[in-house]
C-alpha cells in the first residue's frame, strides 16, 4: 500500500506541504515533529532522513494509520 521513498508525496509531506486532517494522534504528533526538523535543517541529506523515517513510522502502522496514508497519497493533485 506504501507508494517507494521516491515518491514526491513523501517530500512534500517533510515539506508541510501535505495537510490532514489526520485521524490518528500518533500521525499528528510524528508530522509536527519532521515538518520541524525539516523548517530547522532544510539541507537535501537531512529531508531524506527524514523521509526515511516517515516511510518507517508509516510501514510499521500501515494498518492504524491506513486513512492517514490515504489521506496523503489521494491529495495528491489536489
Amino acid at each position: 500500500m506504501l507508494p517507494p521513498k521516491t515518491h514526491p508525496r513523501w517530500k512534500a509531506l517533510i515539506l508541510g506541504k501535505v495537510h490532514g486532517p489526520f485521524s490518528l494522534l500518533a500521525t499528528q504528533f510524528f508530522i509536527t515533529r519532521v515538518t520541524t526538523r525539516a523548517r530547522i535543517d532544510p539541507s537535501a541529506p537531512n529531508i531524506e532522513q527524514l523521509i526515511d523515517q516517515a516511510y518507517s513510522f508509516f510501514s510499521k502502522n500501515e494498518v492504524l494509520a491506513r486513512n492517514d496514508i490515504r489521506a496523503i497519497f489521494e491529495q495528491e493533485g489536489k
